[in-house]
C-alpha cells in the first residue's frame, strides 16, 4: 500500500469518527411525563413531541412506587406487562429506536389509570 492511500484510509476513518460523534452529541435526553415526571399527572405527555432515534427517555420515580415496562402494542392497549422488559429502579434510561416504543405502569391500576405512554422516534 502507498504512502497516499494510507492517508486517504485514515483521513477517511477520522472524518467518520467526527460524524459519528456529531450524531451521537445531537441526542437529547427528555424526562418521561416532563416537568410532571413518570406517574398520575402526565397529562397527555407526550402528546405533539418529536423524538429522533437515539434521544433518551429518562423515567424518574419512586422505586416501589411505580416501575415502567416496555411492552408490545397489544401489551400497551390492554395494560399487560406480560413479556415485557421491566425497569425499576427509580431512574431509568431507555434509549429510542426507529417506531413507536410502548411504556406501562404494571403496579396496580396504574396502566389503566393513565400511567403509559407511547414515543415514536424518527
Amino acid at each position: 500500500m502507498s504512502g497516499g492511500n494510507s492517508v486517504t484510509i485514515i483521513a477517511v476513518a477520522v472524518m467518520l469518527c467526527v460524524l459519528l460523534q456529531a450524531s451521537i452529541s445531537n441526542a437529547a435526553t427528555i424526562p418521561a411525563g416532563g416537568a410532571n415526571g413518570w406517574g398520575f399527572n402526565m397529562n397527555g405527555w407526550p402528546n405533539g413531541q418529536t423524538f429522533k432515534v437515539g434521544d433518551v427517555i429518562e423515567f424518574k420515580y419512586m422505586a416501589g412506587m411505580h416501575n415502567v415496562v416496555k411492552v408490545s402494542k397489544a401489551g400497551f392497549d390492554a395494560c399487560d406487562g406480560t413479556g415485557g422488559q421491566v425497569f425499576s429502579s427509580g431512574d431509568d434510561k431507555v434509549t429510542l429506536v426507529q417506531g413507536t416504543q410502548y411504556f406501562i405502569c404494571t403496579i396496580g391500576p396504574h396502566c389503566s389509570n393513565g400511567v403509559k405512554a407511547a414515543v415514536t422516534a424518527n
